[in-house]
């Protein structure tokens, strides 16, 4: 059956609070023709009450004694599991529109943000539980302390929502942080630009957060490029919105 001992390893926190649980599906709101795909389900809290409001699912998880106690408790016919760690799966490879849901393991939970991005094409939206000071930093504005290169690259192609705070107690065992529902949803109106060149600059311009983009940039874009941009060479990395990024990338693609 498989023991339900939280792992470190896999940085497990398994949710616990029914009102929680409940109150992520209504957000959520699935229908019976949904294509869902939950990453890392764990010992199936989501997945039971999910899998009361629709047909089947398909789950991603990567603990042997998890996977076990799913396959002792549901058909195959209704959850189909992959044994395997995300970020080696390709999930545009898993069908189109699809909605993907998972309490996340928070010590990757950016690396598998970022995975997740590189098949926006194929995902209809996504839930998420994170750690808060992530959701802070996603949703973070030009200017704050929390703005910065996963904020910029994930409001590329995204459109982001905190939806609300969950409380240590509903874990166990219990984190010692909070944590809080994101939504992400494909932008409707994509930004025109070379992802590559776009990601180059931004975490360049992090990589050196403190100096100035005259400096920061120093060897990946010129002043004159940034001046091409309408982008003052004096300005530090924090103030510049996405906008601004996809400017200068597309002066920098250009020339």
């Amino acid at each position: 059956m498989g023991s339900r001992v939280a792992k470190k390893r896999f940085s497990q926190n398994f949710l616990r609070d029914r009102r929680v649980v409940a109150d992520i599906l209504a957000a959520a709101n699935f229908t019976t023709s949904d294509a869902v795909i939950e990453i890392g389900p764990g010992y199936g809290a989501l997945t039971n009450e999910l899998l009361k409001k629709i047909p089947r699912l398909t789950a991603i998880e990567v603990d042997r004694d998890a996977v076990q106690y799913l396959k002792s408790k549901f058909s195959e016919g209704r959850l189909k599991i992959i044994e395997a760690d995300c970020l080696d799966i390709d999930i545009s490879g898993l069908g189109s529109s699809l909605r993907l849901l998972g309490n996340l393991p928070y010590h990757i939970s950016t690396p598998i943000l970022f995975h997740v991005d590189a098949s926006v094409n194929s995902i209809q939206d996504a839930m998420f539980m994170l750690q808060r000071e992530v959701v802070d930093r996603l949703v973070a504005s030009p200017g704050s302390s929390s703005y910065g290169k996963l904020s910029i690259t994930m409001q590329l192609g995204w459109e982001i929502e905190k939806l609300f705070d969950v409380t240590p107690e509903a874990f166990d065992p219990k984190p010692k942080v909070w944590s809080s529902i994101l939504y992400l949803r494909p932008r409707t109106n994509a930004y025109e630009v070379d992802r590559l060149i776009f990601r180059r600059i931004v975490f360049g311009a992090f990589s050196k957060r403190r100096k100035t983009l005259r400096n920061a940039l120093k060897g990946i874009v010129s002043e004159a490029q940034l001046e091409l941009a309408t982008i003052d060479p004096g300005q530090r990395p924090e103030t510049l919105s996405v906008d601004d990024y996809v400017r200068l990338s597309n002066v920098v693609s250009q020339n």
